[in-house]
């Protein structure tokens, strides 16, 4: 059973373009007791797995790749990307530049409350037509709750996009109420209608389960189930921004680096994904934006650090070989964005800009060479069950 709550619907922030987090005062408690027997099927299956994901994780530290995982290109262009909306700046003004900018890889996302505006998204794809785009499918409670709803606003979404646009990322923040999925399973639930896509767009690719931040229990989760959808990406919006530098560690262990070999732990070897990874989204919420920024002041940090972040994170990505693509949230916003925007619409390039060009055109060169990789046969790891 889903809980079906009108008055729990999500409510938008446009400024820091996201859901406004559910307050406690909204039904907390009865929320609570009807996720915890999800809590308790999620506990169960990480308590099961841990073993087995903590030696992955152990080998994958030491540089050793699985086999069968797809590694990034060599060509930069294949692993940055950008992630956009049609939100903060005019879509002609965005697209233009997106044009500019020259980059190959753009992440698109198209919320279900906007399936009537569909022509406005059609129109910004047919002018940037040298990238090659992946959508983003947002849904809202009112999707999760009703699977008729949310199987035709999928069917119309996908349809104005084929057959150019073949991957698809299916909903957005699984493991964060304030999107509209109430447990993972629910998610879960939702995201098993996508597959019902496949007959009809034939080599139609997914990615998932995107997950928010760096949350083990929601990553095992979001691969290890016994529903139907199966995940030809393995996407995370793997952000660390409230740890400020990506390479200063949470828990003393986790910096960026070991999130990722942790990340992939927990994705190697299960049936419903295949041994891939994008981060489909990161970025560093900016000082003094007045509302704009996705956290409060006190996790926001200068335009000057953001460029530093921006490059710190894209090094080490890089340097582990094993993120195929990461993209990042977005080119123009208030808050967040490689370019500032005024109220006037007028444009100004962040130092985080002139970064990630810098990166795009010349190329990604790690202050610590790669460590030396090696495949490993999976068999020779205790198993998973």
């Amino acid at each position: 059973m889903i809980w079906n709550d009108p008055s729990l619907d999500i409510l938008w922030d446009a400024k820091s373009e996201q859901p406004i987090r559910i307050s406690r005062n909204r039904k907390f408690w009865p929320r609570v007791r009807y996720a915890f027997p999800e809590y308790l099927k999620s506990g169960f299956i990480t308590a099961l797995l841990a073993p087995a994901i903590a030696v992955r994780h152990w080998r994958l530290a030491q540089g050793k790749i699985p086999r069968g995982w797809k590694t990034r290109s060599e060509d930069v262009r294949e692993f940055m990307g950008l992630a956009v909306a049609l939100h903060s700046c005019p879509p002609d003004l965005l697209a233009a530049e997106i044009r500019e900018l020259k980059v190959k890889h753009l992440l698109l996302r198209i919320p279900v409350w906007e399936v009537d505006q569909l022509p406005k998204y059609e129109k910004f794809l047919r002018a940037v037509p040298d990238c090659e785009v992946v959508v983003t499918i947002m849904q809202d409670r009112r999707n999760v709750v009703d699977p008729s709803l949310w199987r035709t606003n999928l069917f119309r979404i996908v349809e104005m996009c084929w057959p150019r646009i073949k991957t698809f990322q299916i909903g957005q923040g699984m493991n964060r109420s304030k999107w509209g999925c109430f447990t993972i399973g629910e998610f879960l639930v939702m995201a098993s209608e996508a597959e019902s896509l496949r007959p009809k767009f034939p080599g139609i690719q997914f990615v998932g389960p995107g997950v928010l931040d760096f949350e083990p229990l929601a990553m095992i989760r979001g691969v290890a189930h016994g529903f139907p959808i199966r995940w030809d990406i393995a996407g995370s919006a793997l952000y660390v921004d409230r740890r400020g530098s990506p390479r200063k560690p949470q828990l003393k262990i986790f910096d960026f680096k070991q999130k990722i070999y942790n990340t992939i732990a927990c994705i190697v070897g299960r049936k419903k994904v295949k041994p891939r990874l994008w981060i489909t989204e990161v970025n560093w919420p900016i000082k003094n934006t007045n509302g704009y920024a996705p956290t409060s002041e006190k996790e926001c940090v200068s335009e000057e650090d953001t460029a530093i972040y921006l490059r710190e994170y894209y090094e080490d990505a890089w340097e582990t070989r094993l993120v195929e693509r990461v993209y990042w949230w977005q080119l123009v916003a208030k808050g967040f964005g490689l370019i500032d925007i005024d109220d006037e619409g007028n444009l100004r390039r962040r130092p985080s800009y002139k970064v990630f060009r810098k990166l795009l055109e010349e190329g990604i060169d790690s202050s610590s060479p790669c460590r030396k990789t090696e495949s490993y046969d999976e068999q020779n790891i205790a198993p998973i069950p």
